[in-house]
């Protein structure tokens, strides 16, 4: 059986058509705006970072190859798209590409990439609403920890952690300076160097 990470690809590879791949260089943005129909977003390669469009809040970093806008219950102008190094990646008619993966019978493919989907949205659910401003910064210190790391030693901590949380600046500076008084968190240059455990 595939793991989800060949679901995906096999999924990618059915849909996709070489002539409509384009490129775009570092922190240009994709949106799924502009379009006459509903499409679907192929990303081939690079790190892109998902953002809210209403203040820019970054929900999640991930790595291609992946897709989005196959569920037509998750509206898609809930996210839009950053590129964190040089991208690729096509847009689709949705219809073309359900008529696709009819045919195919693709359909555990495309469960898969709304399974991984969701479970990245409920993870920043659960890590940063309901919770506290201490307890975001950890998590938040966490996710960029698991960070690939052309991210982690391009971003400061502290620019990642307001991007993530909405909290600001002037709490995260407070909160860091707190941790690495307490040996919990070493910042080079504002970059995260080491973290311990915190709780």
């Amino acid at each position: 059986m595939l793991n989800a990470r060949e679901q995906i690809k096999l999924l990618i590879d059915s849909l996709s058509q070489q002539e409509n791949i384009f490129s775009k260089r570092k922190n240009q943005i994709v949106t799924m705006d502009g379009f006459s129909e509903r499409n679907i977003i192929i990303f081939h390669q690079g790190i892109i970072s998902g953002c809210r469009p209403n203040d820019d809040r970054l929900f999640v970093n991930f790595s291609a190859p992946r897709i989005f806008g196959l569920n037509q219950y998750i509206d898609t102008t809930l996210m839009y798209f950053r590129a964190c190094t040089d991208i690729s990646y096509e847009c689709l008619p949705l219809v073309e590409a359900e008529k696709i993966i009819n045919e195919k019978n693709l359909w555990q493919a495309v469960s898969v990439n709304h399974m991984l989907t969701i479970s990245q949205m409920l993870r920043y659910i659960n890590n940063m609403t309901g919770v506290s401003s201490y307890a975001q910064v950890i998590n938040c210190l966490y996710q960029l920890q698991a960070e690939p790391e052309i991210i982690r030693l391009r971003r400061t901590a502290a620019d990642y952690i307001v991007d993530k949380s909405g909290l600001s600046r002037s709490t995260v500076m407070k909160l860091l300076a707190q941790f690495q008084a307490e040996g919990k968190v070493t910042l080079r240059k504002g970059l995260l160097m080491d973290l311990k455990a915190l709780e």
